[in-house]
């Protein structure tokens, strides 16, 4: 028998319409419990201890760990009437901030092929606790127009409160996102810089697979403050993965880029917890490659290094649909974190209304029994060829998704996991190798460095790595993560094409590459391990006469058509390892 790990909680594993306001049944991993209320997030807690939490007419209290809640009337229920997107604060100062979306000026008013149309409205209001709950200001319209989604805000180390809010636009119709900031603890707010990928962001573009365009755009996001006092945050694109941007101070924010992370056309919530990971809890495919179960896993990752890298994500709860139930009766997204305690950590959804409790412990390792099912666990390490992603290059082309997609296109389970870090060379690698690597019990560990160990800088005479270094770094990395379990397999960097960008000595830079993918292969015979020898590759190509830089987006990093050929060399070379992996 499973033992409760929450003794006031649900302990069952399935639930209905019985514990959950959907009619889809909804699965939970063995080391989630299901909380005894029904109220959704965002939660806050204020200085009496009591736990804060909303719904569409004011306030739910709880002042005994959530065992029994009170409701608290906040404004004028014949002109506010809450929607589910809500985004909840309280300061440092005690200011208790709450942003809403009043479905009383609700006017859906809406054309797919050019946008919103006049007198389109679901404006963002903001009610304010100046005594952290005791007293509430009427609310005050921070946006007009149509908003459709508020999710997250939060509290900058300076003290500025920054607010994602959206707005429709037209021509084409799609949703941008707005940033509001206060510097007075919510009492007057300023509007940062627009983020708007027009029409590439819209479901109308051929990579969407969509047809309509009522959300299409750069929505949703989810933020946090890093440790450098800037701002990251994550966005939800119809693109299969999400876009990330940054930003200072969280008035103005750079190009959203494509983000290593598989997500379905849905958002995410961060939350910082207290032992300074950043977790967060989203949707990805149940089938990517169909594009099918956009909304009915949710998953659940934690970050050591600000949203770097990421643990493998976890499956922590699945909506088991009802026959002949439409697909939005199956849909368990627009999750909220919240932690009561250290290590514990409520989460909950909009929709489907999961209400359920984990303990942070439990998911930083992988679980033993998975509820998307088992089978070896891959992890690629290397730079920022590894991670792939950038201006041009989709996640879903880089060659660690090719190959995850591969090796569901030939029916093997495996699952496939990015961590590679842009710049990285091997000694940072070696840094990690411990916490972020072997930690995750991985069955293989594909291995890709040399391109940043080499490089010259300028005003530099040499590598940054020593050809010896370099070496000895390799060897440990096997030897480490061979004692660990886990099968690797080594490669060497692809050369740099024919317009590369020149090292610090004005030199091409496949001279100093060249020694270090020899030492490559050194270590790979020495040790017994497999090798894929990209760099041979690329250059037995281009002495057939082939250009080298086709296969780039600049001389040095692969494009689409440049990662097809990686993973196409490392699919063979892996095929062993995982087979003899699988249970």
């Amino acid at each position: 028998m499973r033992r409760n790990l929450f003794p006031w909680c649900l302990p069952a594993l399935l639930l209905t319409a019985a514990g959950f306001a959907g009619s889809a049944e909804v699965v939970l991993q063995e080391k989630v419990a299901a909380l005894p209320f029904p109220h959704q997030g965002p939660f806050v807690r204020s200085a009496d201890r009591a736990i804060w939490a909303m719904d569409a007419r004011g306030a739910q209290v709880s002042r005994d760990e959530g065992r029994s809640w009170s409701r608290r009337a906040l404004f004028d229920e014949a002109r506010f009437e809450s929607s589910g997107e809500r985004a909840l604060l309280r300061t440092r100062e005690g200011v208790i901030l709450y942003a809403f979306l009043n479905r009383r000026e609700l006017d859906f008013r809406w054309d797919d092929a050019r946008g919103p149309r006049e007198g389109c409205r679901l404006p963002v209001y903001l009610s304010r606790s100046a005594d952290d709950g005791v007293t509430w200001a009427a609310p005050v319209q921070l946006q007009d127009g149509w908003c459709g989604a508020v999710r997250q805000m939060i509290q900058l180390r300076s003290g500025r409160v920054v607010l994602v809010c959206q707005q429709a636009k037209a021509e084409p119709g799609r949703h941008v996102t707005t940033i509001l900031f206060s510097d007075d603890l919510g009492q007057t707010w300023q509007s940062g810089e627009t983020i708007d990928l027009g029409e590439a962001g819209n479901y109308r573009a051929k990579v969407a697979g969509l047809r309509a365009s009522t959300h299409g755009g750069a929505i949703e996001g989810t933020v946090t403050e890093r440790a450098d006092g800037t701002l990251f945050m994550l966005l939800r694109v119809p693109h299969g993965c999400f876009y990330w941007t940054s930003s200072r101070d969280g008035s103005k924010w750079g190009a959203p880029i494509p983000a290593p992370l598989e997500a379905s056309d849905s958002p995410g919530m961060f939350a910082r917890l207290a032992s300074g990971r950043l977790a967060l809890v989203w949707n990805r495919y149940r089938d990517p490659a169909k594009r099918a179960g956009r909304r009915d896993q949710l998953s659940l990752a934690f970050s050591e290094n600000d949203g770097l890298t990421w643990t493998p994500p976890q499956v922590i709860a699945v909506s088991v649909p009802a026959k002949g139930a439409r697909e939005s009766a199956d849909w368990l997204s627009y999750p909220y974190i919240f932690e009561p305690e250290p290590g514990r950590l409520w989460v909950s959804t909009m929709q489907g209304s999961l209400s359920a409790v984990l303990r942070e412990e439990d998911f930083l390792r992988p679980v033993e029994r998975p509820l998307d099912g088992s089978g070896p666990r891959i992890i690629a390490l290397g730079d920022s060829i590894t991670r792939g992603a950038r201006k041009g290059v989709e996640p879903g082309e880089a060659y660690v998704a090719r190959l995850q997609a591969a090796l569901r296109e030939a029916g093997l389970v495996a699952r496939v996991h990015n961590a590679g870090i842009g710049g990285e060379r091997t000694d940072q690698a070696l840094a990690r190798l411990d916490s972020e690597i072997i930690a995750q019990r991985p069955d293989i560990v594909t291995v890709m460095y040399g391109t940043n160990d080499s490089w010259v800088d300028a005003g530099k005479t040499g590598s940054r790595l020593s050809e010896r270094t370099y070496t000895e770094n390799l060897r440990e990395m096997v030897r480490r993560l061979r004692t660990a379990g886990a099968r690797v397999v080594l490669m060497t960097p692809p050369m740099f094409a024919e317009e590369n960008p020149r090292n610090g000595l004005g030199e091409d830079p496949n001279v100093r590459l060249a020694p270090f993918a020899a030492a490559c292969r050194a270590v790979a015979a020495e040790a017994g391990v497999p090798l894929v020898d990209h760099f041979a590759g690329w250059q037995e190509a281009r002495n057939r006469g082939e250009r080298l830089q086709s296969l780039t987006t600049d001389g040095c990093h692969p494009n689409s058509a440049g990662h097809t050929d990686l993973a196409s060399r490392l699919l063979p070379a892996i095929l062993p390892s995982i087979r003899e992996s699988s249970p």
